[in-house]
């Protein structure tokens, strides 16, 4: 499997000559003004990466303009993105935590081949959970696949 990016501010991720135009998983994760992750307190342990939101793009066979970017897009816009709509939903909320007040956000992504994208989120979503008992903060549910390996 090949390597994650490096991290982007978001802005730059979802512009249309950013470093994410290519189909892949992505992590976004919550950062303070110097860009050091903030750690989360999780149900099992504390994320020190401050990861708020794991997804994949698109498959290059259906359509073209499903990327990583198209999705981080998506995710700023609030539209029809689950986990984009849950952080516009908290937003406010971090802003007033003395933690989280001045944060950004991060993303990286992972560029894989249509065939290994959807097995690459669903094994990054259960280690997660694995790891922290609960899946990361913007995520609401695993992939029906992934439920059903763990029943």
């Amino acid at each position: 499997m090949r390597k994650w990016t490096a991290w982007h501010e978001i802005d730059q991720a979802k512009s249309r000559r950013g470093p994410l135009i290519d189909f892949g998983i992505y992590q976004i994760r919550i950062v303070d003004v110097s860009g050091t992750p903030i750690p989360i307190p999780r149900f099992y342990a504390i994320d020190p990466e401050g990861l708020i939101y794991f997804g994949r793009s698109g498959f290059r066979q259906q359509s073209g303009s499903r990327t990583i970017q198209n999705r981080i897009n998506e995710f700023t816009n609030v539209r029809n993105h689950s986990g984009g709509i849950t952080y516009d939903r908290i937003k406010p909320r971090l802003q007033r935590h003395a933690q989280f007040a001045d944060h950004r956000l991060q993303v990286r992504g992972r560029f894989l081949e249509d065939g290994q994208i959807q097995a690459a989120e669903i094994q990054l979503l259960t280690e997660y959970l694995m790891t922290y008992c609960e899946l990361p903060p913007c995520n609401s549910s695993l992939p029906r696949a992934a439920a059903a390996e763990e029943a």
